[in-house]
């Protein structure tokens, strides 16, 4: 989000303005050669190794129990690495990091090593019951999140660039300049109230600026959105590849919650989570349990 991919002619004439917009989305104003990175043929072999590290989990038999000592401390161990990826979105959308890929690379780690953790802590579990989903949500996570970066990583980066417009660094014809220059008028007087400082045709909402005032931040991403949608910005994009990055938020949130559920559960709720049987895990109090 952090270069509109819309139509401009007061940029695109400017001296500098196409150039320097083509750098940005080819990357000839990135170095690439010195900022970390993933290749797609370095995500598909960790991905097939954790896939192979999973089987080589679930299909082993005698793994101590989920509330076992040693099932417990693999699940706190995982819980924690998962968290990374939280840490990720956190330090790219508060601008607080100087180097987003870095977390990117720390992220997929960090998922990848949690994960195992996880299916340790799960392999004697019973996969059909509300953990279990939570564990499938993860999985799920995994897998979408790897065929978008190796598989799809040319279609996925039409979503942010200039060159997903059918007509390539050209207007549509049928654009209503009119009504185009009248957003982007809107966008510039309440990027005043934003952030006075930035540049309108590269800025975007950060985290900062949607704790501090989310009621503009919205305003100014709903007027980004319709930019988008006037000069048909993402036309050339598949609805399918469209949606996937949303996909892939909405059930990240849902793996998170569902985690955070099943922590307050077993730990607080332990006679809940027993269903009357016997409480054989480390928790703080029994609530839930029979009288």
């Amino acid at each position: 989000m952090g270069l509109n991919p819309v139509f401009r002619r007061r940029r695109l004439n400017h001296p500098a303005g196409g150039a320097r917009l083509r750098g940005y989305i080819l990357g000839g104003l990135v170095n690439n050669k010195t900022r970390p990175d993933l290749s797609e043929r370095n995500i598909l072999l960790l991905a097939a190794t954790m896939a192979a590290a999973a089987l080589l989990i679930l299909l082993t038999p005698a793994w101590p129990s989920p509330g076992s000592t040693s099932g417990q401390l693999s699940a706190a161990a995982g819980a924690l690495l998962l968290l990374a990826p939280l840490g990720f979105v956190v330090m790219k959308r508060s601008g607080l990091s100087a180097s987003p890929p870095t977390w990117f690379v720390v992220h997929v780690l960090a998922t990848s090593l949690g994960g195992c953790l996880i299916f340790v802590h799960a392999a004697s579990g019973d996969w059909l019951s509300p953990p279990g989903i939570v564990l499938l949500l993860l999985v799920l996570l995994i897998v979408q999140g790897s065929i978008l970066r190796a598989v799809f990583s040319r279609g996925f980066s039409l979503l942010f660039a200039r060159s997903s417009l059918p007509t390539g660094f050209s207007a549509p014809q049928k654009l209503d300049k009119p009504a185009l220059q009248a957003v982007i008028d809107n966008k510039i007087i309440l990027l005043k109230t934003l952030d006075a400082e930035a540049d309108e045709a590269q800025f975007s909402p950060a985290l900062k600026h949607w704790l501090r005032r989310p009621l503009q931040s919205f305003r100014y991403q709903a007027l980004a959105a319709r930019e988008a949608r006037m000069i048909g910005a993402r036309a050339g994009v598949p609805v399918a590849l469209g949606w996937s990055r949303r996909i892939h938020m909405f059930a990240a949130l849902a793996f998170y919650l569902g985690l955070l559920a099943h922590v307050v559960v077993v730990l607080f709720f332990a006679g809940y989570a027993a269903a009357g049987g016997p409480i054989d895990w480390w928790h703080i109090t029994a609530w839930g349990g029979s009288p």
